[in-house]
């Protein structure tokens, strides 16, 4: 199979700036080639962890490279090269477990990357695809990582048509940065998983503690939701923390299943009534209990609403059309419901065909 190399980008890494700059460039180029977004996901997650090893063990300065790839037979890939000339890692095989991590990394460890890429070498400066190529600005680099990740052949693309959703999400006025996040991603026509996370805190250590958190649940959505919450548990450590509330709808079985880990809220309405979701106590990253997951049936008409503690429970859900549009909800509950002194979330989604 004959590779060829194009639209080749050279970034350079010196400070903790250059972590979200070199995400967003190879975001953008894996969104072009068509990743889908929980592959684009993988994508960022990589770049970040890889450029952060730079700045913590690669002597705080290096390169990294990200071209497309293109087989003979139209295949694409991103192909990304990353180095330094540190000293290196000192115990690869201890680098290579799940959770290994510095105070500034992301904790999923080069064995994590290594299973997201289709292709992972270390030092690969002898290798054909080195020197087939004219990498001079990395020639005087003694460290490099070299990953490639082929486009799917096959993917979901669409939305789950049964669901109605709604979310919106304000930070602490006078904060830049959001300690609170959500996501809502339609696994298939008929499987939908949703969350809000909400970061310890607010401002930027609580706004990392969040989206890696949100990384990781878009990364390993297949995964059982007792299993989830182990994993992005172990994702979150080394960060300020946060707290979750996660559903997983699936349509085909009309059934809703939740698990909570802290203060984050919610019920689902039905024509039966209000039925409150339960959440534990803890805090993702530090401690928590072992995960309970509550069902709940979930049929056409039904709503569920979630919302961090940046809303008040000055309100009444009997006061709430639930067949409004939900982000009309969503919309109404953080207008007039939030703190002054806290990240706000809301996310509500309604079966509505």
């Amino acid at each position: 199979m004959e590779i060829t190399r194009q639209q080749t980008l050279i970034l350079e890494i010196d400070s903790e700036a250059d972590v979200g700059v070199c995400r967003r460039k190879s975001v953008s180029l894996a969104g072009q080639l068509g990743f889908d977004d929980v592959k684009t996901g993988e994508v960022a997650i990589l770049v970040s962890e890889l450029v952060t090893n730079v700045l913590k063990h690669g002597g705080g300065k290096g390169r990294i490279v990200i071209c497309q790839l293109q087989s003979d037979d139209n295949k694409k890939a991103i192909e990304i090269w990353c180095c330094d000339s540190g000293n290196g890692i000192p115990d690869v095989e201890k680098a290579m477990l799940d959770g290994f991590t510095g105070k500034h990394s992301l904790g999923i460890g080069l064995g994590t990357i290594r299973r997201f890429s289709d292709i992972f070498e270390i030092n690969p400066i002898t290798s054909e695809a080195f020197t087939s190529v004219d990498f001079n600005a990395l020639n005087n680099y003694k460290h490099c990582i070299r990953i490639v990740k082929w486009v799917p052949e096959s993917r979901w693309i669409g939305t789950n048509r049964n669901l109605t959703t709604g979310a919106v999400s304000h930070c602490k006025p006078g904060e830049i940065l959001n300690g609170d996040t959500y996501l809502i991603s339609h696994l298939s026509s008929t499987k939908t998983i949703a969350a809000i996370i909400d970061g310890l805190g607010h401002g930027k250590e609580a706004h990392l503690a969040s989206n890696i958190i949100k990384e990781q649940i878009l990364l390993k959505s297949d995964l059982p939701l007792d299993e989830l919450i182990k994993y992005i548990h172990q994702a979150a450590r080394g960060t300020r923390g946060a707290v979750i509330g996660l559903v997983f709808i699936n349509i085909e079985t009309s059934k809703l299943y939740f698990v909570g880990v802290g203060n984050i809220e919610g019920f689902v309405v039905s024509l039966s009534g209000k039925k409150s979701l339960i959440s534990f106590g803890g805090i993702l990253g530090h401690s928590i209990r072992t995960p309970h997951i509550f069902e709940f049936p979930f049929n056409k008409g039904d709503t569920v609403c979630l919302f961090s503690d940046g809303i008040n429970t000055r309100w009444n859900v009997d006061d709430i059309n639930w067949n409004t549009h939900p982000q009309i909800n969503a919309d109404f509950l953080i207008n007039n419901y939030s703190r002054l002194n806290d990240d706000a979330t809301v996310l509500i989604i309604s079966y509505t065909s």
